[in-house]
């Protein structure tokens, strides 16, 4: 392991505005510099790095992080290769700290299980040129050598033992352990064999490109059709999607990204023209699979067949999108003919019919009232309950966006009840009625609470920019903090507790841009992102922050001081004083002398 001692002292040295200048052309902004964003198409820059923060920030996708963070998104290095860069850039020998012989053993697993899966691929990729039936099959379904070539498709002969010619005979107990592993080989109770025999193969890829797993599709009849890897070390279906490696650019010259079911829609949508498509692997859409598809693209087209199979599908990839919505995203459903999925879709009615039903396909918002609807009579009190009832939980999972208020507005006319009615029957917060009577409160107290919020507000700030001064502070200051932040909320509470938590965790010189990766590992991170986009702005020196703090802390004192002396006066005029009372007031009056 690297010491984190090394990689805080790594990205206090480095520039993160020089280390994305490399590939993405920035201009002065301000105090900080501005580009396009290189995680997700955009016409006008909001993607911004700041030189005193040493940290980068989207606000159209919310891609954001470190120097490090920044080698990992862009050139998927991994974590390690990210700060070896890094380091072998500004001249440093990166050091190891001695780690747990099962690490090491996992780490040497990894690397060997990769560098097969590799020679498998070249091996399948070999052997496709060899046999003419699978050629004719390819042909027969319209693909060219180019997109063979492109996706890397090859062919697992007809054989049991056929890896062996690779790597070796499959008695080699080390050997066989890994390669069963990786999933290339299946142990019975008498033999080692090969689990992809007489199939197309379909190398699948991580985001740098290595291949980590296969699917792959009968030639001719028989069961499954369709046959992927299982998980392994290296690949997970619930976070890869097929075809994102291979088709990033696409995706970035179309401005969009299609879901298709499977690895032969991707393929043959890329020979008709759409080189943007992805596919899941044998699995529901899960949230990993949507935050990777929001970083490619502003709008994503899930497309499926219009059959029960393809509706439950579209049905998961909507439960899976809904926390995840933002603004600034489109997400929409597409349901093609049950005769008919992508491919032959676009083979029947042309490359421009195709892209009309994407255009068409029904909006999240659409497909989330169709399914809170389903099967339900609008035009009885019961069916329109019984929406109301299928739509809170969907509602529910959305943040509180502009989106979520407009399915609201919707939602209520098509229910005939009030927006209000219905946000309270989804437990959703309401705007106070200008109209609601309220008890008039005096306004010393009014200018206090507000002071108190301002206070807290004020001390998020400082501690997001400065961790270190949440270590400077004792116990009595703590609680103090935690005070005003009470006084706010109950979750202003929580935050602060966090917070104050995160700040203690960190070594003392710890910079803006580590104490923020920190901070997206927190159960607050959804918070946090958005507090930050605030701060990208914000300027100020810790000398500056240190003053602002500290003396934010006497306010916080004196004002404690000053809520006691208000609630003991008020039990001694409603007689109900309490042993020492009297001295307890005069000692507070002469502290805030």
């Amino acid at each position: 392991m690297i010491p984190q001692s090394f990689i805080t002292d790594l990205l206090n040295r480095v520039d993160v505005v020089e280390i994305v200048g490399r590939h993405v052309t920035l201009k002065k902004a301000g105090a900080n510099f501005q580009g396009l964003c290189p995680f997700h198409n955009e016409k006008s820059p909001s993607f911004s790095v700041s030189p005193t923060k040493q940290f980068y920030h989207c606000f159209g996708c919310g891609a954001h992080g470190s120097a490090i963070s920044f080698l990992m998104e862009y050139s998927g290095l991994t974590y390690v290769e990210a700060i070896e860069d890094l380091a072998r850039s500004i001249g440093l020998t990166v050091p190891k700290e001695e780690r747990r012989p099962a690490d090491v053993q996992k780490q040497k697993q990894a690397l060997a299980m990769g560098e097969m899966m590799e020679r498998a691929a070249n091996y399948y990729r070999q052997e496709l040129k060899q046999s003419q039936r699978a050629i004719d099959y390819l042909k027969g379904r319209g693909l060219s050598g180019e997109i063979a070539k492109r996706y890397s498709l090859g062919y697992a002969p007809d054989a049991w033992q056929s890896l062996e010619a690779v790597f070796g005979s499959y008695q080699q107990d080390e050997l066989a352990k890994v390669l069963i592993e990786a999933g290339m080989v299946i142990q019975s109770e008498s033999k080692r064999y090969d689990r992809f025999r007489d199939r197309v193969m379909f190398p699948i890829r991580n985001t740098k490109g290595q291949v980590i797993a296969f699917g792959g599709r009968i030639i001719d009849a028989g069961e499954p059709k369709y046959l992927n890897s299982p998980e392994t070390p290296l690949f997970s279906k619930g976070h890869t999607l097929y075809g994102l490696f291979e088709g990033r650019l696409g995706i970035r010259d179309k401005g969009y990204v299609i879901v298709c079911e499977g690895y032969m829609d991707v393929v043959a949508l890329a020979q008709l023209g759409f080189p943007n498509a992805v596919a899941t692997l044998g699995t529901a859409c899960t949230s990993h699979h949507v935050r990777s598809l929001m970083r490619q693209a502003d709008r994503i087209v899930f497309s499926f067949d219009g059959d029960a199979a393809g509706r439950r599908a579209a049905k998961r990839a909507l439960e899976a999108t809904l926390p995840m919505m933002a603004d600034d995203k489109a997400v929409s459903f597409l349901f093609l003919p049950t005769e008919h999925d992508p491919d032959s879709y676009v083979r029947a009615y042309g490359q421009e019919a195709f892209e009309a039903a994407i255009r068409s396909a029904m909006p999240l918002s659409e497909y989330l009232i169709e399914v809170a609807a389903e099967e339900q009579d609008l035009k009885t009190p019961e069916g329109r309950a019984q929406t109301q009832f299928h739509a809170k939980p969907l509602i529910a999972a959305m943040p509180a966006i502009a989106l979520r208020s407009q399915i609201l507005h919707e939602l209520a006319r098509r229910l005939v009840i009030s927006v209000p009615e219905l946000e309270s029957f989804m437990g959703l917060k309401t705007a106070q009625k200008v109209t609601e009577s309220v008890k008039p409160t005096p306004e010393k107290k009014e200018k206090a609470a507000s002071q108190s919020v301002d206070l807290a507000q004020q001390i998020v700030k400082l501690l997001m920019l400065y961790p270190a001064l949440g270590k400077r502070i004792d116990q009595t200051q703590k609680q103090l903090i935690l005070w005003v932040a009470e006084k706010r909320s109950v979750k202003a509470h929580e935050l602060m507790q966090d917070l104050l938590s995160q700040c203690e965790q960190m070594p003392p010189n710890v910079g803006f841009a580590v104490f923020q990766e920190q901070l997206d590992q927190s159960a607050h991170a959804k918070t946090y992102a958005v507090l930050r986009e605030r701060l990208m702005s914000t300027e100020l020196s810790y000398e500056y922050a240190q003053e602002d703090f500290f003396g934010m802390l006497k306010k916080l004192k004196l004002q404690s001081y000053k809520e006691e002396m208000t609630a003991i006066a008020q039990r001694i005029a409603e007689g109900k004083a309490l042993p020492g009372d009297p001295e307890k007031y005069r000692e507070l009056m002469a502290k805030l002398k």
